[in-house]
C-alpha cells in the first residue's frame, strides 16, 4: 500500500513539474493558454536566448580577445526587433 501511494506522490510532482516547464505555473491540471499567450511566451524566450548569446559573445571577446562586435552587433537588432514585437503581443494579451 505504501508503494502505491508513494507512486502516486512520485506521479503527481513529476506531472506538476511538466506543467511548470510547460506553463511557468505550479498546477496540477494546465490551463490552455491562448495563441497570443503562446506567441508572447515564444518571444520571450527567444529574446532570452539572445540575452544569453550576448553574454556569451561578452565571455568569448574576454578569454580570447577576439572581435565579437559584428556577432552582437547583429543579436542587438535582433533584440531590438524582440522587445518591440514583445510590447506589442503583450498589448494584444493585456485587454483580456
Amino acid at each position: 500500500m505504501k508503494k502505491v501511494v508513494l507512486l502516486i506522490v512520485v506521479l503527481a510532482v513529476v506531472w506538476i513539474g511538466f506543467n511548470y516547464v510547460k506553463t511557468g505555473h505550479f498546477t496540477l491540471l494546465p490551463t490552455a493558454m491562448s495563441a497570443e499567450e503562446e506567441h508572447l511566451k515564444d518571444l520571450e524566450q527567444e529574446l532570452a536566448q539572445v540575452n544569453a548569446q550576448m553574454a556569451q559573445a561578452g565571455r568569448m571577446a574576454g578569454m580570447t580577445g577576439t572581435d565579437t562586435t559584428a556577432d552582437v552587433a547583429a543579436l542587438l537588432e535582433k533584440k531590438t526587433r524582440l522587445e518591440k514585437e514583445i510590447a506589442a503581443a503583450k498589448k494584444q494579451v493585456a485587454p483580456r
